[in-house]
């Protein structure tokens, strides 16, 4: 996306339910405050010279007068009609692969600036082969520092390599501008909101990596397929029975035979498979969380998501934890009533703080993560969206999420139960799942392996932090890519 600014006056940051893609234009205006004394002293020393016919004092004063003009007149218009823009080669990315970040700046007058010095907020976790990075201590983020020289009406791009080794989106911006006078007396500095987000959706590696079975890993064959007929595609009549519905009646065909016909469905079958996630915060001395067994869990649910698609099961996907959309932002302004600013009931009789507390509510079911068992090649995209946008902050139990959705759950469906932590809740809580006829399997992601069998549930040792940190230094150096040592991608891609 191509974010082009153009600012006038101090830039504010944009209301955070704008949309991010609407390219801003904004004009970057600064007004020279260099001291007026200097322009009266230099004046008054040119008289005085003058006066006392000394043309070293006149020279002198002179020089005084242009060094401070010329400071002014940088120190006005350096930050005047300029353009930064940023753009990725990419929005969406796969975890592994390569993008080229261009950035560009266009200095669009007659005044050359000696110095443009840029400094851009990108995510501490991307690798950046090249570039002038320095980290920021204050935040997550580093620091992607340039230096530009731009003559008049002259762009000047530069592009970057990005290796996309971390899940998750990824917040740029925003930028700070600052130049100056040739001299270096003064400069002028101007902050860009021009906040941008890159996608990079979960590893997904062959689930022999993780010592799963490659063929009917979960047992689903031990229950048959469900038999079901699809109203949609007819394909041809047969004579009336009794019991028939009237929506099985071909009514042209019985017009025509003068008997009662009905429709015949082509027959589909299909397996289901549905997911749950165990997003749990535990401790850890510097992110909060354990991320690399964390990750292993989601990638271990994107990798048995995206086999499960290719070999044609119906795949649903919850967790017990929200999606991290800060494109869209957390606004209360909507469906918050006017009239409630005064204490007075809204329109629909709403007593105060009611309508923001729906507004929430609303804006925070939309990052709910629950996704109906589905096969097509748009859950797939839904699946690994939703996986790249977890994060580990909010959220209940996976108890209380499998509890919820146990009697929603489509007849015969395998559940599939990632998590890092087994404890007596979830295996009473999976015992009541397989009571209805589920069968259950658990992939446990830790250092510790657990019994193959709790409770009569099936139990994968998936591997734990070493194992993330094998799969993701595969990813992380090229040379290893390449070598038979590592991994052969899985089937998920554009």
């Amino acid at each position: 996306m191509i974010n082009r600014l153009l600012i006038q006056g101090g830039a504010r940051r944009p209301s955070e339910d704008q949309h991010p893609r609407r390219n801003q234009r904004q004009r970057l205006r600064v007004e020279g405050i260099t001291n007026r004394r200097l322009y009266y002293l230099s004046l008054a020393i040119v008289l005085v010279a003058i006066l006392l016919h000394q043309p070293l004092l006149v020279i002198v004063g002179l020089l005084i007068l242009v060094v401070t003009g010329t400071t002014d007149i940088w120190a006005r218009y350096c930050l005047r009609d300029l353009y930064y823009r940023r753009q990725f080669s990419e929005q969406r990315v796969l975890f592994g692969e390569e993008i080229t970040l261009s950035l560009s700046i266009e200095n669009a007058k007659l005044l050359p600036l000696p110095w443009l010095e840029t400094e851009d907020s990108v995510p501490r976790s991307l690798l950046f082969p090249k570039g002038d990075i320095h980290v920021s201590f204050r935040s997550n983020a580093a620091l992607l520092e340039n230096l530009f020289s731009p003559r008049w009406y002259e762009r000047i791009t530069r592009r970057y390599t990005i290796r996309c080794n971390a899940r998750g989106v990824h917040t740029f911006g925003p930028t700070t501008l600052r130049s100056g006078d040739v001299f270096g007396f003064l400069s002028r500095e101007a902050s860009l909101p021009n906040w941008q987000y890159l996608l990079v959706y979960p590893l997904v590696v062959p689930l022999t990596r993780f010592g799963l079975p490659a063929r009917h890993p979960f047992g689903d064959h031990r229950a048959p397929r469900r038999l079901l007929e699809d109203p949609s595609r007819v394909i041809g009549v047969r004579d009336y029975v009794y019991g028939d519905e009237l929506r099985r009646i071909h009514w042209k065909a019985t017009a025509r035979t003068m008997q009662m016909q009905s429709k015949i469905y082509e027959p589909t079958t299909t397996y289901t498979l549905v997911l749950f996630l165990n997003v749990i915060s535990q401790l850890d001395a510097y992110y909060g969380i354990n991320p690399e067994v964390q990750e292993l869990c989601i990638c271990a649910t994107a990798s048995v998501a995206d086999w499960a698609i290719d070999q044609g099961y119906a795949v649903g996907l919850y967790a017990n934890t929200i999606m991290y959309m800060p494109e869209v932002g957390l606004s209360a302004d909507a469906g918050e009533d006017p009239n409630q600013g005064n204490g007075e009931p809204g329109e629909q009789g709403q007593l105060p703080g009611q309508g923001l507390k729906a507004a929430l509510e609303a804006q925070l079911k939309r990052r709910r993560i629950h996704l109906p068992p589905a096969s097509s090649e748009e859950q797939r995209k839904r699946i690994m969206e939703v996986l790249a946008r977890i994060q580990s902050y909010f959220g209940s139990t996976i108890e209380d999420v499998i509890l919820t959705e146990r009697t929603r759950l489509p007849a015969g469906a395998t559940i599939v139960v990632a998590t890092s932590t087994i404890s007596d809740l979830l295996l009473d809580a999976l015992a009541r799942v397989r009571q209805s006829g589920h069968a259950v399997t658990i992939l446990y992601a830790g250092d510790t392996p657990l019994p193959t069998r709790l409770a009569g549930v099936t139990i994968y040792h998936i591997g734990g932090e070493g194992t993330w940190k094998e799969l993701e230094a595969s990813y992380r150096n090229p040379e290893q890519e390449s070598s038979s040592s590592a991994p052969s991608p899985a089937g998920f891609h554009f």
